[in-house]
């Protein structure tokens, strides 16, 4: 039998606590940018060159209709941080799976 309308609130309740209670969690968008040097001498300026690689950057609304806010990030660090953000949460949500599985198994029994 589906679940209740005030069981299905509780666990979305539940999870939007869990998201929230992710440490460094920003709002915006991270895109990664290829850019040129803008020297004509570098590899970047021949035709059909990928560029550089890709500048990871932070954009989010500055307060304003319009307004925006870009943060460059180094690569090495968001590439830590997401890794980071990533296992933390997965490990719970799996965690959390793993409590409920052996809880339903085991009523079964």
């Amino acid at each position: 039998m589906p679940d209740s309308l005030a069981t299905l609130e509780a666990k979305r309740s539940k999870i939007l606590d869990e998201f929230l209670s992710l440490g460094d969690l920003r709002p915006g968008s991270i895109t990664a940018v290829v850019r040129r040097c803008g020297k004509p001498t570098c590899h970047c300026a021949r035709p059909n060159d990928p560029g550089h690689d890709p500048q990871f950057r932070l954009t989010r609304s500055a307060g304003g209709l319009g307004k925006v806010s870009v943060t460059v990030l180094p690569a090495t660090l968001l590439h830590q941080e997401i890794a980071r953000e990533v296992k933390l949460f997965l490990d719970r949500v799996f965690a959390q799976r793993n409590k409920d599985g052996r809880t339903k198994n085991s009523a079964r029994i």
